[in-house]
């Protein structure tokens, strides 16, 4: 029987958080670690793999770009990071550049594979890795808003003590400083957020999206590196990649003028499964929720141009 075959490139903070998250977390799977330096990648992998006797029927590895064949997935976490105080965007050169080298073989060896982008500029990022490979657009995704959407779950359930299980809201739109949350649609327990709750005015709202846009840079600020809630949220994707899961997630992906937007690359609720993007959705927003979706991507196509300057 063939188990699906998961490729994390990277082995920093991120990279080794969702390898280790996929092996606790599910059965028959294989992982392949891939890191330009193959030691760092060894290392991690062999670490690991010392769980395997309380784990049955899970295998992890660390292979070469050359090595890495037959991956039904291919997560990208490769790259440089943001500088402190800076933006996403300061570092598309230069991931842009590590992309050049490292995708042309890992496309050429898995030519069927799910490319999943979690480097930043996320979504511009996810686009660059598009071009790169040549891979159809189904097929490229970002992690984009998912992650988005679970803080800002997590940020209003603290603030009105709610339990965050039951709350439902979404974050679309750019994973950066123009994510859009949709608080029209927002619901507690199956009910309208906005409606039960009067507490949640204008100002919370602001300071909670504020919150939300900072978790990042606050962990990095601290002297940490944001890994853990990435990489459970991209593990939310890969399940839904896989039809483990069968609930929409919050990734980027080209847009090509649906719903009356620009050409862009940002995070829409989307279905997936093994052969990538089944549907994408444009929930039924507000008015003044549209015109922020429609800010958001255009602010993402300048990004774009960047990349096709770059490439």
């Amino acid at each position: 029987m063939t188990h699906p075959k998961i490729a994390v490139i990277g082995c920093g903070a991120i990279g080794t958080t969702l390898a280790y998250t996929l092996l606790l977390r599910h059965p028959h799977l294989e992982i392949s670690l891939v890191n330009r330096n193959p030691q760092k990648a060894w290392a991690k992998a062999f670490d690991m793999s010392h769980c395997s006797p309380e784990l049955p029927n899970r295998a992890i590895r660390a292979e070469t770009p050359e090595e890495c064949a037959g991956s039904d997935i291919i997560i990208m976490t490769a790259g440089a990071l943001p500088r402190e105080n800076g933006t996403r965007a300061d570092v598309l050169k230069d991931n842009v550049a590590i992309f050049q080298t490292l995708l042309p073989t890992l496309a050429r060896n898995n030519p069927d594979a799910v490319l999943i982008n979690i480097t930043n500029p996320v979504d511009a990022m996810a686009y660059a890795a598009g071009k790169i490979t040549g891979f159809p657009p189904e097929r490229v995704i970002g992690s984009g808003t998912e992650l988005d959407s679970m803080r800002l779950r997590h940020f209003i359930a603290q603030a009105l003590d709610l339990n965050a299980a039951e709350l439902d809201i979404q974050v679309i739109g750019e994973h950066g400083d123009s994510m859009v949350p949709l608080w029209s649609l927002a619901t507690y327990q199956g009910k309208s957020l906005t409606e039960a709750y009067p507490l949640l005015n204008e100002d919370l709202k602001a300071t909670l999206l504020h919150q939300t846009k900072r978790a990042g840079w606050d962990i990095r600020l601290a002297g940490e590196h944001s890994c853990y809630g990435i990489a459970f949220s991209a593990v939310r994707i890969v399940e839904s990649i896989l039809c483990w899961s069968d609930k929409p997630v919050r990734v980027s992906a080209e847009l090509q003028c649906e719903f009356g937007l620009p050409h862009s690359f940002i995070s829409l609720p989307t279905t997936l499964n093994r052969t990538g993007i089944i549907q994408r959705h444009l929930p039924d927003i507000s008015d003044a929720e549209y015109q922020l979706v429609m800010h958001s991507a255009n602010l993402v196509q300048q990004q774009l141009d960047m990349v096709r300057q770059l490439l």
